[in-house]
């Protein structure tokens, strides 16, 4: 699909370029030929230009499915208000981190995940060691992986709808506060993120139950 894109795009500018020399050299054939009277000349170059502004309109539009989103939070509640919108539509939802302290610091986000494990929503949570409060979270149907690694991982992220190929979404976490930076993938913006996030969840179950 990318690549299809790709070539479009690129057929789009060459037949742009191809436009603008034949209409520059039309333009000089005229001009050399004695023909200074030229009435439809400003209509020509204006198309002109407006074909390059329409192609490169066209390729930033195209082009933004491919960014991630970026959210810079500046204190804990924006934060606990991103990720309750990010979690409204998920069918389910994988979280790696080392604390998990956004959770259980906030009764809000804690009541709002138990209530979807409640719905039937699947929802696992990775830690390097065991968290206290978890037991709470555990007796309400949300599963606790703990890793026991003695170099906690850098990786922050949650994953949702990992079960669902080609919806998955990928919040990835880093920085302080006020300048806590979460940056959003989907299947467009960061395919081979997602699969490494995957790929970090599937051993760390693995590790989990060594």
């Amino acid at each position: 699909m990318q690549k299809l894109i790709k070539n479009t795009l690129l057929i789009f500018i060459w037949i742009t370029a191809a436009t603008g020399v034949l209409a520059i050299i039309g333009i000089i054939v005229l001009w050399c030929s004695g023909k200074t009277d030229l009435p439809y000349l400003k209509t020509l170059l204006s198309s002109v230009v407006l074909e390059i502004i329409a192609v490169v309109i066209a390729l930033a539009t195209k082009g933004r499915k491919y960014l991630p989103d970026v959210i810079i939070a500046k204190e804990i509640d924006e934060t606990i208000k991103f990720m309750k919108g990010f979690f409204k539509d998920a069918s389910s939802i994988q979280i790696v981190s080392n604390r998990v302290s956004w959770i259980f610091s906030n009764e809000d986000i804690k009541t709002n995940l138990i209530s979807k494990a409640k719905n039937g929503i699947k929802i696992d949570i990775f830690t390097p060691k065991e968290l206290n409060g978890e037991q709470i979270l555990q007796l309400n149907g949300i599963n606790f992986y703990v890793t026991n690694e003695d170099n906690a991982p850098e990786a922050r992220f949650t994953l949702i709808n990992g079960n669902r190929g080609g919806c998955e979404r990928l919040a990835i976490a880093r920085g302080n506060y006020p300048d806590h930076e979460i940056t959003v993938f989907d299947s467009y913006s960061g395919p081979q993120m997602i699969s490494m996030a995957k790929d970090i969840i599937r051993k760390s179950k693995e590790q989990s139950n060594a």
